[in-house]
């Protein structure tokens, strides 16, 4: 026969009370805190889909954030937007009243005074900021996009993006150059020159240094009248262990460090050595990566440019133009240009009195008279675009309008002030269709943050089904676990009754 101890009854005793103890604790803490599973032992194989549904809306939430921006964002910029197309109307109000003969050189002497209001009101509105950036510069948001003096834009040809989904990224800023002014953006080549960089400020000629990321560095060269080919032939052939290329988007300079994963000791480190030289190529820094994507250099045209290369390399076919000057025309053809030089001699060939040459931007073409006593402008043929797209008025260029209309009114230049009240439709359509860009990428946004908060709520639903306990059924449990506690110790309690004096007996 088995015999039972003293000891086997308490420890029993402590046993039974112990697991009722646990099981009243994991109640309460189900009561407590309302989920079914608080940690990883609950239900090992649940807590992996909780993970996942915590995960996606986690994510989910952080991209609404990004989303939420993004509309604010771009409802600021069709706002100003909205103010410019304002200004353009108002333009066109003022030059049908001075282009009659009730209207006399004082009234255009005085219309011009407004015009020059509404140009630097055009100008404002290209530099608007938000907080310490500016929003229509693209990328370079810490400089003006627009110069106050000249009205050219000076910001770069890359639109700001957000990710507002996964896999989903859209533009989220506008550029003055696609409203207000115009960009002819050229694209880099091997054989741009360094001089050309920078909106034409160009790059210091001096060293600087490269450490890649094993710690092997190399000293590189760069002088004055080098090309974008030379710049990368001299990184290429430093010390350290490091591949230079022109970016995907032809834009700047890419940097990959060749340097195997085991031997990684510290980031790549591009340094100046007593110049700006490194910056002024955008890849001065120290980064932990294995590819340095530069900033955009921001070339000028020149008269070598090639036509392939405007737009971010996208480039165009120019149409023919009508050049107007001095109360004559002439239709400007360019067939069989492959650069900007040929396009400018072809518009100086008219033998009118207007000149083209690239304007001090170094991102388009102006167009003058000879004579201070008219203005020299130029329009578009039918559904054609090559003067808006040379900055040459028309289409986006509203604030280089304004400035021919301006100078047309002080002159009582009535011809050009006739023939700029089309041009000025021209520039209210791109306008339009500027603004009919961003209510699209704000319906794309919006749509976005539906569908994430869709997604956000179906997966708290699955959440709540794995993750929350069923209340009214733990409190149940619950009342019934402490029963059987009071059960145990109340039977324990008779059973194990002897006391360490019944054994001193």
């Amino acid at each position: 026969m088995f015999r039972v101890t003293n000891r086997m009854l308490y420890n029993n005793t402590l046993v039974n009370a112990f697991r009722h103890n646990e099981n009243i604790l994991k109640a309460q803490e189900q009561l407590s805190s309302g989920k079914r599973v608080n940690r990883p032992s609950d239900d090992p194989i649940g807590i992996g889909e909780i993970v996942t549904h915590k995960t996606r809306i986690n994510r989910n939430e952080a991209y609404s954030s990004i989303a939420i921006k993004a509309e604010n964002l771009m409802n600021s910029s069709d706002g100003l937007i909205g103010t410019a197309n304002e200004l353009a109307v108002r333009a066109k109000e003022l030059a049908l009243g001075q282009v009659g003969n009730l209207a006399s050189a004082q009234t255009r002497a005085i219309t011009a005074r407004e015009i020059d209001q509404l140009i630097e009101q055009a100008m404002t509105i290209g530099n608007t900021q938000i907080g310490s950036d500016y929003i229509f510069g693209g990328r370079r948001t810490d400089t003006a996009p627009i110069d106050t003096n000249s009205g050219l834009y000076q910001g770069d040809g890359s639109e700001l993006t957000a990710e507002i989904n996964q896999n989903a990224t859209v533009n989220i800023s506008v550029l003055a150059s696609d409203f207000l002014t115009s960009d002819m953006n050229v694209q880099l080549n091997s054989s741009t020159s360094v001089s050309l960089l920078n909106g034409g400020s160009g790059v210091a000629a001096g060293n600087f240094t490269i450490t890649d990321r094993a710690g092997a560095t190399g000293t590189v060269s760069v002088s004055a009248g080098d090309t974008i080919a030379n710049v990368i032939a001299a990184i290429n052939a430093s010390a350290a262990n490091v591949t230079a290329s022109l970016s995907a988007d032809n834009s700047g300079i890419r940097i990959q460090d060749n340097t195997s994963v085991a031997s990684v000791t510290g980031p790549m480190i591009i340094a100046e050595s007593g110049s700006t030289t490194a910056s002024d190529l955008g890849i001065l820094g120290s980064r932990n990566v294995q590819y340095l994507h530069g900033s955009d250099l921001n070339a000028d045209a020149a008269s070598a440019t090639l036509l392939s290369d405007l737009f971010g390399g996208v480039g165009f076919t120019p149409g023919d133009i009508i050049v107007n000057n001095a109360g004559t025309s002439a239709t400007v053809s360019f067939a069989g240009a492959t650069t900007l030089g040929d396009m400018i001699t072809s518009i100086n060939a008219t033998g009118i009195g207007a000149t083209a040459s690239i304007n001090s931007a170094g991102n388009g073409i102006s167009l003058t008279s000879a004579s201070s006593a008219t203005v020299a402008y130029a329009e578009d043929i039918g559904n054609g675009m090559t003067a808006s797209l040379l900055g040459i008025n028309g289409g986006s260029n509203l604030i280089g309008t304004l400035q021919k209309l301006s100078a047309a009114l002080k002159a009582n230049d009535t011809g050009a002030i006739g023939g700029l009240i089309n041009v000025i439709d021209s520039n209210i359509d791109s306008i339009i269709s500027a603004r009919g860009d961003v209510g699209a990428r704000v319906n794309r946004i919006v749509s976005s943050q539906a569908y994430l908060d869709r997604s956000t709520y179906d997966s708290q639903l699955m959440l709540n089904e794995v993750e929350s306990a069923d209340m009214a059924e733990v409190a149940v449990e619950l009342s019934m676990l402490q029963t059987a506690y009071q059960a145990t110790i109340a039977s324990s309690a008779s059973i194990v009754q002897p006391s360490l004096l019944d054994f001193l007996r």
